[in-house]
């Protein structure tokens, strides 16, 4: 009796510690809005894990998350920029509280990304504009020391693009299970 009592206690142990650990993971990398995700990945052509990743590494799926530089929603846009965008893709927008709204904060985010891949070859390229600025990285991309082909970026002068860049593909490799 005493063997079965003590396998029970470490097996409820065992099962304690892995739903820790799935709890974790799932506060690490949230996986909501699944539906919008795909649909704006499968009609703007990107990889939901793309979208997943950015939308973790931006606000950590905060819906109604401000950034100091005034970004604002899960996917992080300016309203300057979501409202360029929306004029753009004939996306209605009204006021810059709509970008707290996550169906449409996600449809411009990932109109936004299809316009940076218009612009740029590489993913490395699309996501420093997507972080930094379009300019910074059109720049960046002329100087030998931050590229080596002038189209993808080997590193950035802001150290907070170089760890996006790095968030990014580290998020892509979770996300990919769960897409």
């Amino acid at each position: 009796m005493k063997k079965i009592s003590k396998l029970l206690v470490i097996l409820i142990i065992i099962f304690s510690l892995i739903a820790i650990a799935i709890c974790g993971f799932f506060v690490l990398f949230p996986q909501k809005y699944k539906n919008e995700i795909n649909l704006y990945a499968k009609q703007y052509n990107l990889s939901p894990t793309l979208i997943a990743s950015v939308i973790n590494a931006e606000s950590k799926y905060d819906a109604n998350a401000v950034s100091s530089a005034g970004a604002m929603g899960l996917m992080q846009l300016l309203p300057s920029t979501a409202f360029w965008i929306a004029d753009k893709e004939k996306i209605e927008i009204n006021s810059k509280e709509d970008l707290f709204n996550p169906d449409l904060n996600i449809q411009l985010g990932c109109a936004y990304l299809k316009y940076l891949y218009s612009e740029f070859e590489d993913e490395s390229a699309v996501l420093g504009a997507y972080n930094a600025g379009l300019n910074y990285v059109k720049n960046w991309l002329n100087d030998p020391n931050y590229s080596q082909n002038g189209k993808k970026l080997d590193t950035t002068p802001f150290n907070e693009t170089n760890i996006y860049l790095k968030k990014i593909e580290f998020n892509k490799k979770i996300y990919k299970f769960c897409f």
